[in-house]
């Protein structure tokens, strides 16, 4: 994988145009955002000629110091010469350099023609994979002045002419930084697109550049790679942006990149200036005051030339040391690279034969096979007569097919009865007995009655049988007479073990009877198998502590009838279940003072209409309750009817009634967990002594705490 993440990274190198930065990833003027592989070297040589058919100079010509006009021939030669090398020391990182030449020729009247060095780079670019198909990059670019200031004509960088337009050809005559933010998109290695923008600083002067570019990589992984580029840099000036803009360089490129063997690459491009296909007047130009020589001579010019060519040979060189394999062969050396872990490797990287059989460890079954002898596809002994025990330890090499054997490969007979053990099912027959073909007694289970009769060849021994072989049993229940305690068992009826009625829970109810087949053992339970409760109150007779609670009374989970009031006199009987504490009753549950009962409060609340207001009235009997509540630990349950509603607010109305009363109380100091209030619509609910519901508009239902 990482190799072929080399390869895309490497296919396209690129060509140093009369402007933009050296690059080691694909593409041309726009680098991919990846990296190289760790441990990779590459190395470039370009050359690029600008060959518009143009002078150098938009005017034709030059001014000299003092004002001299010379003309420039047509076609003088500028070309461009790279030599750059990087190197991945990390799989995402990698570190660079490129020196330039360049050469110049004929300037009329000058010294400025022949060759001469440019300003030397060093760089570093870090990779960040975001994913299989999108990288971003971020790379750094250091400049260092080491161009020759007396040699060429054309700067070769926009950044070579300064705020003042002084400029030199072949150097910026200062240290520069640039930082560049790469991204690349890779649509299923059909299509790759390169984009980045960058900032360069001119240490000395401080002046600013913008540079980028973006293109895209047709076919990148076939013989035949298409690039087409644009890109450009202009500085960054407060006035007249746009003009700075026009006449810095700005370029298509379109290319095509061979992919050569051994890793080894032609790229093929030109440049075309955006002044190729529109015309700049010289007073637009980009003016150049140029230092070169130890003179200035001045001319206008054009941010680029309108045509320029380039070739670029690359080449890289593995100098890896991963092991993808981790088979201890550095992947560059490895002639088999996906080695599974923890296999046997030659120097090679590749599977051993360490049993020297001809099959290699990877997929021999019998990699301990001693030399010499003949084996299988798997590696293994041969077996001629398929036994499980190879030729070479078969001391009867001939066994039949599918007869068991022993550990020298002879028929294996554990009973000595002739029949051998793959083919006996009674491999345990006794000494002597007779047997059939398959290898069992001729009467199994010694019942007199030969297996070739006997339908019950399993019969225990000692038990009484039929003429059929069979045990006698006579209820039919499954049990054999001789063991069945209960031999008269009703036809269909489900047994145990000892021929006896099922009874899956001990209730002494058979399970064919049975109606509560999970009663828990122990208890007391009715004809039917269920459990008593003969006050039927829901609580079974034996954790009932009140078995004789009348039907229908509210209980506890005891079982007891629920006094909610604690006047003594349960719920059934109570005829004024709204008895204040300490209240002196009669025997029906009634205070013999009715103002010791909440529910005579309760008559006292009226409502005004259909309102959720209380009558001024109302207010005495709150506040009675409040007084109560105060005095004694009791709880109170507020429930409202709003009879005289329609059915739709009937709901509504009751519940904001039961509210209004709650929201009283506790402005009185109750405390809401001493209160619970609900609306019941129309009418509420019935209890045992107002069977069918009541219309009164409010019931208190108090409880001790």
């Amino acid at each position: 994988m990482r190799k072929l993440f080399a390869a895309l990274c490497l296919m396209s190198m690129p060509v140093l145009a009369q402007v933009g930065i050296v690059r080691s990833t694909s593409g041309i003027h726009a680098p991919s955002a990846k990296t190289n592989p760790q441990g990779y070297l590459y190395v470039s040589g370009a050359f690029e000629m600008a060959s518009d058919g143009n002078t150098l100079s938009m005017s034709d010509g030059y001014t000299d110091s003092k004002g001299n006009f010379t003309e420039l021939d047509n076609n003088t030669p500028s070309n461009d010469e790279t030599f750059f090398v990087s190197f991945a020391v990390l799989d995402n990182l990698e570190l660079g350099f490129s020196l330039p030449v360049h050469y110049e020729g004929q300037i009329n009247n000058t010294n400025l023609d022949g060759m001469g060095l440019g300003d030397l780079q060093l760089s570093a670019k870090g990779s960040i994979p975001v994913n299989e198909w999108f990288n971003l990059g971020i790379s750094g670019e250091i400049l260092f002045p080491t161009g020759s200031t007396e040699k060429g004509f054309r700067p070769r960088h926009r950044w070579y002419i300064k705020s003042d337009n002084s400029a030199y050809a072949f150097t910026a005559n200062n240290a520069a930084t640039n930082i560049n933010v790469h991204f690349s998109f890779d649509w299923r290695h059909y299509l790759v697109f390169n984009g980045y923008t960058g900032i360069l600083n001119d240490l000395q002067d401080k002046d600013k550049y913008f540079l980028w570019g973006a293109g895209f990589n047709v076919f990148p992984e076939k013989t035949i790679t298409l690039i087409l580029e644009a890109s450009g840099e202009t500085p960054f000036r407060s006035t007249r942006w746009g003009d700075h803009f026009l006449n810095s360089p700005f370029r298509i490129t379109p290319g095509l990149r061979v992919n050569l063997p051994r890793q080894s690459y032609l790229t093929i491009s030109g440049d075309i200036g955006f002044h190729y296909f529109k015309e700049l007047d010289t007073e637009d130009a980009l003016q150049v005051n140029l230092k070169s020589g130890g003179e200035s001579i001045y001319y206008p010019m054009a941010g680029s030339p309108e045509l320029g060519i380039a070739i670029t040979l690359s080449k890289i060189f593995d100098f890896s040391w991963g092991d993808d394999d981790h088979d201890g062969v550095i992947d560059r050396k490895d002639m088999c690279p996906n080695t599974f872990k923890g296999q046997v490797v030659n120097p090679r990287g590749c599977p051993v034969d360490e049993d020297l059989d001809g099959v290699l460890n990877i997929v021999d079954q019998c990699p301990a096979t001693p030399m010499g002898l003949a084996v299988d596809y798997n590696g293994c002994p041969l077996d001629h007569d398929g036994d499980g025990v190879a030729d070479y330890l078969d001391k009867c090499p001939n066994t039949t097919a599918g007869f068991a054997v022993d550990s020298i490969g002879c028929t294996l007979d554990t009973d000595g009865d002739g029949i051998d053990d793959n083919n006996d099912k009674c491999n345990d027959s006794p000494k002597d007995e007779p047997v059939g073909k398959d290898g069992c007694p001729l009467d199994q289970d010694h019942d007199g009655i030969t297996n070739d009769l006997d339908q019950c060849p399993d019969t225990p021994e000692g038990i009484s049988i039929d003429k059929h072989g069979c045990p006698l049993d006579f209820d039919g229940d499954g049990v054999p007479d001789d063991l069945d305690k209960c031999p008269n068992s009703k036809l269909g009826e489900q047994v145990g073990e000892s021929g006896c009625p099922l009874d899956s829970d001990k209730d002494g109810v058979p399970d064919t009877k049975d109606e509560c087949a999970d009663t828990p053992e122990g208890v007391l339970v009715n004809i039917l198998g269920c459990r008593i409760d003969q006050d039927s109150d829901g609580i079974f007779d034996e954790e009932d502590k009140c078995p004789g609670t009348p039907e229908g009374a509210p209980i506890d989970s005891l079982g007891c009838p629920l006094d909610s009031d604690g006047d003594g006199i349960a719920d059934w009987a109570d005829q004024c279940p709204g008895t204040q504490a300490q209240a002196t009753i009669d025997d029906s549950g009634c205070p013999t003072n009715p103002r010791q009962n909440f529910n005579v409060f309760a008559k006292q609340i009226h409502f005004k209409g259909h309102d959720t207001l209380l009558v001024n009235s109302s207010y005495t009997a709150l506040n009675d309750i409040v007084y109560h509540m105060r005095q004694y630990p009791v709880n109170l349950e507020i429930q409202c009817a709003a009879s005289d509603a329609s059915g739709e607010n009937a709901n509504r109305i009751s519940t904001e009634r039961a509210q209004f009363i709650y929201n009283y109380l506790v402005k009185k100091g109750i405390s809401k967990d001493r209160l619970k209030y609900q609306g019941f619509g129309k009418k509420l609910p019935p209890t045992l002594i107002q069977k069918n519901g009541s219309t009164d508009a409010v019931r208190f239902i108090p409880s001790r705490q």
